[in-house]
């Protein structure tokens, strides 16, 4: 890679950890939507469709820009280090902190929501509501927010097979070179329409909802291993990075607009009946997810494209940010139905609460510990 295209590498770390800094405002607003979540605690005293189209929004570019930027690093890394050392390299980032986090960090995200159930939304009485708590405690409930770790393991596995040399001999010439340029607007239309395809033939609903269980779906497999993919090939011709950014305001222009006419029809008039079909809708969804993927990555590649301490820092701290955050979020939502502090100011307090106790928890005890190696690698005091 050339200097240019290396500074851009400090864009897509910046987007890697803004699409994790997203999900913390994501679970944040969603017990102030009017289209509740089920199981997710739901605050009467805020409902509001700025935070439906808010969640909408996130939701439908969030995780494919993850995926798609996962992979990218993914396949340069594992040519800087090879075979053996990127593997050790993953399961010291990815398997050990996800283990470690459905052992210890899990169950005190789970609580939160069991309490919400018993104590609130199905009013057991007490000794009622603790033994169903207690009970459902120690059994399986999901990967909650950790899903995606674990399919990052599978993904990885796959990336490793297809690139083994003697795999990659059994490849024809003519598909090795057939890469996709997603500066092109042709080709960003093909990703979108194979989207579509997926989408059409894996899920029911136009949105993609995450899925948490142990046994991974075939679609989600599929879908969220499309855009890990997506970021393999842009990482095998890297000179997207400067291509990728020149198409920036039309890409973001599309998937806005596309955004704001999907959002009306399925969520705002999820209800009437409209002449748009279901796979109509599909597809749409698809070529808006697509759009806005890579307007947003075009963003960060053009404009975040410069190294910051700033970025360098929150980026090392966006992971422990991440997988803790749920604890604090789904506990301040349920302690503020107790409260008489209004709506918005509840959102704000979660959020500045969540963000503030992470950052400080990460500064004194994970940055310079074992954790922290974990997490990103060894980091210097000073």
């Amino acid at each position: 890679m050339t200097l240019q295209q290396d500074n851009r590498i400090y864009g897509l770390d910046a987007l890697r950890a803004v699409a994790m800094l997203l999900g913390v405002l994501l679970h944040t607003i969603i017990a102030y939507k009017v289209n509740v979540n089920p199981s997710w605690p739901s605050d009467n005293s805020l409902h509001s469709y700025f935070f439906d189209g808010t969640y909408y929004f996130i939701h439908s570019f969030r995780m494919q820009l993850f995926f798609v930027v996962a992979g990218f690093f993914a396949r340069m890394v594992y040519l800087k280090i090879g075979q053996q050392a990127f593997i050790k390299a993953r399961f010291k980032r990815i398997a050990i902190p996800f283990i470690g986090s459905l052992i210890f960090i899990l169950p005190l995200s789970i609580a939160p929501f069991l309490y919400y159930k018993y104590y609130i939304a199905d009013a057991l009485p007490p000794a009622e509501a603790w033994a169903a708590f207690r009970h459902q405690f120690f059994r399986w409930n999901g990967m909650a927010h950790l899903w995606f770790l674990y399919y990052l393991l599978f993904f990885y596995g796959a990336m490793l097979v297809i690139l083994h040399k003697r795999v990659q001999q059994l490849v024809p010439a003519f598909l090795k070179k057939g890469m996709l340029n997603m500066a092109s607007l042709p080709h960003i239309l093909v990703v979108g329409g194979v989207l579509g395809v997926i989408q059409l033939l894996f899920f029911a609903e136009p949105l993609v909802e995450v899925s948490n269980g142990i046994i991974p779906k075939v679609s989600h497999l599929l879908y969220y291993g499309f855009f890990f993919a997506i970021g393999v090939l842009v990482n095998k011709n890297a000179a997207q990075l400067k291509q990728i950014p020149q198409r920036t305001w039309l890409y973001l222009s599309v998937g806005l607009l596309l955004a704001v006419a999907l959002f009306y029809i399925i969520v705002l008039q999820k209800d009437q009946t409209h002449p748009v079909g279901l796979w109509a809708l599909k597809l749409g969804v698809a070529m808006q997810t697509t759009f806005l993927t890579f307007g947003i990555m075009g963003f960060f590649l053009r404009y975040m494209n410069q190294e910051s301490r700033t970025f360098r820092y929150i980026s090392d701290a966006s992971y422990w940010l991440y997988l803790v955050h749920l604890i604090m979020v789904s506990s301040l939502q349920v302690l503020f139905l107790y409260t008489n502090i209004p709506g918005v100011l509840r959102i704000i307090l979660i959020l500045s609460i969540t963000s503030g106790v992470s950052l400080l928890t990460y500064q004194w005890f994970i940055r310079y510990t074992f954790i922290g190696n974990v997490l990103h690698g060894p980091r210097k005091r000073g």
